[in-house]
């Protein structure tokens, strides 16, 4: 039987945790014909081998594995993964994640009965002790980075900024929500709206792919939601390696630091995107004055003025204003 939905994964050196989400996706999905792609992102040489046997010992026909020499990023490694697919519905999953029940069905149903300008929706995510975890979110804005300074601007305004600024939401009620842009741990897209949108921009290595993806589905017209009852286990963090929330992870900051400015420079003017540069230094500063960077200071400064010097080329990126 032909796929009806194509899951893709993109692997890197997180072999244990795919594989166990790979036997929760087949244990709990069995309604929806589907198809599984999985990526590697140039892992290790032994996380490779453990990828390669632990999904042949699954022993399923509808897996297929691409090995790729150079680490692509998760926005070009997941376009790579779409050109192997046959699914109607693309459905991007991160390898740290556990399906809890029939997600595919859940999205599937939906999609299929939801108007053509409803394009994507995505699932409840749920920490390891079934907890609300982020599932969705307000696009970032200015507003956002300057409550993120850390000197209570954001206590005068917070039932505002919860609803209208905050780029994280937790699900806590059985109702379908609009989202502005799902959480990339999981996005169940039509297919051929995903091709036509020429898929991630491949210029975001890391973060904030999912989030423009979803801007330009909104510039389009099109919509997106979150159905509470499809349920998802995510170890936020263990895609890159990094599950303690008590470890800071330098190389998340920098991925994240350079995918933030590229995405405010190619939505926002040059005018913010000179604020944005300003606010993203008093962050530093102000999280260093209150003790919370410790050690990290001198380090998040290197990384801070390294990516100054080398965002020129920002500047010469298309720019939607709003």
């Amino acid at each position: 039987m032909n796929p009806q939905v194509s899951v893709i994964y993109v692997n890197y050196n997180t072999s244990d945790l795919l594989i166990q989400s790979v036997k929760s996706l087949i244990a709990q999905c069995r309604r929806i014909p589907f198809e599984i792609i999985v990526i590697d992102n140039a892992s290790r040489e032994e996380e490779r081998r453990s990828l390669k046997n632990g999904l042949d010992a699954i022993d399923q026909e509808q897996i297929k594995l691409v090995f790729s020499e150079i680490n692509l990023g998760f926005g070009k490694a997941n376009n790579l993964g779409t050109k192997h697919t046959k699914g109607n519905y693309l459905f991007f999953l991160n390898p740290d994640t556990i399906v809890v029940n029939d997600v595919l069905s859940l999205f599937y149903n939906f999609l299929e009965s939801a108007d053509k300008r409803i394009v994507a929706c995505g699932g409840n995510l749920l920490k390891d002790d079934f907890t609300p975890n982020y599932s969705y979110g307000n696009f970032p804005g200015l507003l956002y980075e300057v409550c993120s300074i850390g000197i209570g601007l954001r206590i005068l305004i917070n039932k505002y900024y919860l609803k209208h600024i905050f780029i994280g939401k937790k699900i806590k009620e059985s109702v379908i929500v609009k989202a502005p842009y799902i959480i990339g741990a999981d996005v169940f897209i039509r297919a051929r709206c995903f091709k036509d949108m020429k898929g991630f921009d491949e210029n975001f290595f890391m973060y904030y792919e999912e989030t423009d993806l979803f801007m330009r589905l909104h510039k389009k017209g099109y919509e997106s939601y979150i159905l509470p009852d499809a349920k998802i286990i995510h170890f936020e963090g263990g895609a890159v390696g990094n599950t303690s929330s008590t470890i800071f992870n330098h190389k998340k900051f920098e991925l994240t630091f350079k995918s933030k400015l590229y995405y405010f420079s190619k939505w926002y003017s040059p005018y913010k995107v000179s604020l944005l540069k300003v606010i993203m230094l008093l962050q530093i500063i102000v999280q260093y004055i209150k003790g919370k960077q410790g050690n990290n200071f001198k380090m998040l400064l290197s990384i801070y003025w390294q990516i100054m010097r080398t965002s020129q080329d920002t500047k010469a990126l298309p720019v939607c204003s709003r």
